[in-house]
């Protein structure tokens, strides 16, 4: 299935172009688990997944750091959520993760939580790569070519600090070409809720993003999941690789969101683990 998600600016080409992208599938895993998932980025291998609010026996499914719930989840109840979405990919997983700092700064695993970095590259199919959301926006990125895998935390700043070019840019220094790689573009706040100040407007346009902010009277706001798919494009993605919709966590009541709740939600979870490099990247892809 294909839909029409939004016009999208086409790096270096005068100006917009429809992109047609494969949504997002929704997806209980076996311990009835609510996620979402890339049948582009599962074709090619990746076991991956974005995580929803919605948890076993539908009750509210919280993956912040354990001691670190903006909802006052329980430590214990983070660590057997965590153990949850680990189980989700396999046994004897490990989940990386980092301290996001909203930047551009790309690490490799091993991790530790103190790590400060905005994305994370594995290389093995026991590592899980994971950032946690709720507004922001997740994108996971597989190069079947390589087996390498990355997942990234994309906030405005990092967006405007180009966070994507960046993670591509270190794939790119172990082997994986642009042109090889598959990414999925999870849940973030839409472009309705995320009304923004004169600061955001001004980085935006500094960052030749100006595009992706519409301006009204009295207030502007900020299109996060198109101004992803631009870095995306620009770092030399060919979007027909991408998946995504703009499914918004303000206003769907499946996700967390840091601005419907003013702060006080959970946090979801996006992850994807690498493969063997088995899978031709010419192949076609779904």
């Amino acid at each position: 299935m294909h839909v029409d998600i939004l016009e999208f600016v086409e790096v270096g080409s005068a100006p917009y172009r429809i992109i047609r992208m494969n949504p997002l599938r929704e997806d209980r895993a076996s311990d009835r688990l609510v996620m979402l998932r890339s049948n582009r980025l599962e074709a090619a291998g990746f076991q991956h997944g974005f995580s929803t609010a919605i948890g076993p026996a539908d009750r509210v499914f919280d993956l912040a750091a354990p001691g670190a719930s903006r909802l006052g989840t329980d430590p214990t109840a983070c660590e057997a959520s965590l153990r949850r979405f680990s189980l989700a990919f396999g046994e004897n997983r490990h989940i990386a993760t980092v301290t996001q700092v909203h930047a551009a700064n790309v690490i490799f695993a091993p991790t530790t939580p103190e790590s400060e970095a905005d994305a994370i590259i594995v290389d093995d199919i026991r590592t899980i790569a994971a950032v946690r959301t709720a507004d922001c926006v997740p994108i996971l990125i597989g190069c079947p070519r390589t087996g390498l895998a990355a997942a990234v935390h994309a906030g405005w700043r990092g967006i405007v600090a180009d966070v994507l070019g960046a993670t591509v840019d270190a794939l790119r220094s172990r082997g994986a070409a642009p042109g090889d790689l598959i990414a999925a573009i999870g849940p973030a706040i839409g472009l309705e809720a995320f009304e923004i100040g004169d600061e955001v407007v001004a980085a935006f346009e500094a960052a030749r993003l100006a595009p992706f902010i519409r301006q009204g009277p009295g207030r502007s706001h900020a299109d996060l999941f198109g101004a992803a798919v631009s870095r995306l494009l620009e770092a030399g993605m060919g979007h027909e690789r991408i998946d995504g919709e703009p499914l918004c966590t303000a206003s769907d009541e499946r996700f967390f969101s840091h601005r419907r709740t003013s702060g006080r939600t959970g946090r979801h979870l996006s992850g994807i683990s690498g493969i063997v490099g088995n899978h031709d990247p010419r192949d076609p892809v779904l």
